[in-house]
């Protein structure tokens, strides 16, 4: 089974009319009448793709084996983040309107969109706020919203989703955010390594690395970048290490991100390893949260402090 987010284009405006026209969806929905006209759902395409071009929603049509199941979208309401998700009556009941969620929240992340993320839900469709909760949405309050489909005023349950952690590939664009993370405190624990002159050098030197083999990940939190995650060899051995700005630190943020990575991460041989500072505490916790052992210990000169430093060496047993 294939499922995937797009567009919806003209050829599928006839199946998109025979989603909508339906009941169901329109009293749960606040903008969709009953009944609705092939016509309807044409001009309100157009009017979707013009709006998207104009960055006040989007919406996407949602495809199973390339057949138009539901709908996508998110939009902004008192300038908070929103999405809506719609899935056809007769393929309800198989988890799709839990995957609608989940694309949701992607396609918000997707288009560079940062802060919290809401939906709100009719309180007499409990079935909605259990996919919402399986999403990781929490219960904010009550409210009131109008659905065309009842024809007046709908009571509704507010959510919230917050303080999520991605991980993605990098681009050009965000090394002049994680330039501007390594700052003196970070370079203090981090210990060895020039700072780089610029953003473009920086972007430089870790693309040189991938090309060698490494892995590099940008942390995002709420869909800002957070920081970074990588893995690179030295020695004949993988090393893992992060970063994290400075107004991310203290959040729990990297032992979310370094146990999300080790999920997914491949197997490297010879074991995945990890270098601490004695003195850095927070990244002690991190590593023995995320089942790293202590194997070891060393010492380097740094730079940064114009001394030499103890270090601890860790050793992975995620994957033993």
């Amino acid at each position: 089974m294939t499922i995937e987010l797009r567009p919806i284009a003209d050829e599928d405006i006839e199946a998109y009319f025979h989603l909508m026209n339906d009941e169901s969806v329109a009293i749960m929905a606040g903008t969709v009448p009953h009944p609705v006209t092939l016509e309807w759902a044409r001009e309100r395409i157009v009017t979707r793709r013009k709006q998207e071009e104009e960055g006040a929603l989007a919406q996407r049509g949602l495809f199973r084996d390339g057949e138009l199941v539901g709908d996508v979208s998110y939009f902004f309401r008192d300038g908070d983040i929103e999405i809506g998700y719609a899935i056809g009556k007769a393929h309800r009941g198989q988890g799709l309107a839990t995957i609608a969620a989940r694309l949701g929240v992607e396609l918000v992340r997707d288009h560079g969109l940062v802060g919290p993320i809401h939906a709100g839900y009719a309180q007499d469709n409990p079935a909605s706020g259990r996919v919402l909760e399986k999403v990781g949405f929490i219960h904010t309050g009550e409210g009131m919203g109008t659905s065309m489909g009842r024809g007046g005023d709908m009571p509704l349950y507010k959510t919230i989703y917050r303080d999520d952690i991605r991980l993605r590939p990098h681009k050009a664009e965000d090394f002049e955010i994680l330039h501007g993370f390594v700052d003196d405190d970070a370079l203090y624990q981090a210990g060895g390594g020039a700072r780089d002159e610029s953003a473009g050098a920086m972007q430089k030197r870790i693309e040189g690395y991938i090309d060698k083999g490494a892995l590099f990940n940008v942390i995002q939190y709420e869909g800002a970048v957070a920081g970074y995650l990588g893995a690179y060899a030295r020695d004949g051995k993988w090393e893992v290490s992060y970063w994290l700005g400075p107004d991310f630190r203290g959040k729990g943020l990297a032992e979310r991100a370094l146990s999300a990575w080790l999920m997914d991460a491949p197997p490297f041989e010879g074991g995945l390893y990890a270098r601490v500072a004695k003195d850095h505490a927070a990244s002690v916790r991190v590593l023995e949260k995320c089942e790293f052992e202590r194997m070891g210990e060393d010492t380097y000169h740094s730079p940064h402090r114009g001394e030499d430093v103890g270090e601890w060496i860790y050793r992975s047993t995620h994957d033993r």
